[in-house]
């Protein structure tokens, strides 16, 4: 398993905002971090967006893991 940070726009239910967290603590602190002393890469990414979370992913279904030639 891995995991992902996403969050909620009026187009999208569950956009990606950050993956690649192969650990859910390090993943709830970089949502601790977004949400309560953002970065400024932090507030464009979580501009419009609300119901921002960590979600677990299958690893099967992490293609950002693909490797390419």
């Amino acid at each position: 398993m891995e995991y992902i940070i996403v969050g909620d726009s009026e187009k999208c239910k569950g956009c990606l905002l950050y993956c690649g967290f192969k650990e859910k603590e390090q993943a709830e602190r970089v949502l601790n971090r977004m949400l309560n002393n953002p970065t400024r890469c932090d507030e464009q990414i979580i501009r419009g967006k609300s119901n921002v979370r960590v979600q677990e992913v299958a690893s099967k279904d992490c293609w950002w893991n693909d490797k390419y030639d």
